[in-house]
């Protein structure tokens, strides 16, 4: 058995939707601490920096991976055709729609079509 986690598409799907009420979280804490910092109000700012890093480590313990620092791209290891993979989701995205080998990166994005053999590992 693996030691991290492997999603296959539905394991993926039930995830995200756990995820996305999180990213909005992070949004409206990103939002006040901008806030905070135009009135110089350096605790509340630094509670709100602090909320996001414990959100986003437990995307990170859920093994997500972020992909940037914004957290608009997120990546969920895979296994696909037996060769290690990530789906892949954007924040302007519905849906986990896409996939890519580990080797690759956005660019190497391919579009699921259903064919493919994804084993998951949770």
């Amino acid at each position: 058995m693996p030691t991290e986690p492997y999603f296959d598409l539905e394991s993926a799907r039930k995830t995200l939707r756990w995820l996305i009420p999180k990213l909005t979280k992070m949004k409206e804490l990103s939002i006040k601490g901008d806030r905070a910092m135009d009135d110089y109000d350096l605790d509340a700012a630094d509670y709100c920096t602090k909320e996001i890093h414990k959100i986003l480590d437990g995307v990170r313990r859920r093994g997500i991976v972020v992909r940037d620092q914004d957290a608009t791209l997120f990546d969920f290891p895979a296994v696909i055709d037996n060769i290690p993979a990530y789906l892949c989701w954007s924040i302007d995205e519905d849906d986990i729609e896409f996939w890519h080998y580990a080797d690759q990166g956005f660019t190497g994005r391919n579009r699921l079509t259903g064919e493919e053999n994804i084993l998951g590992y949770l």
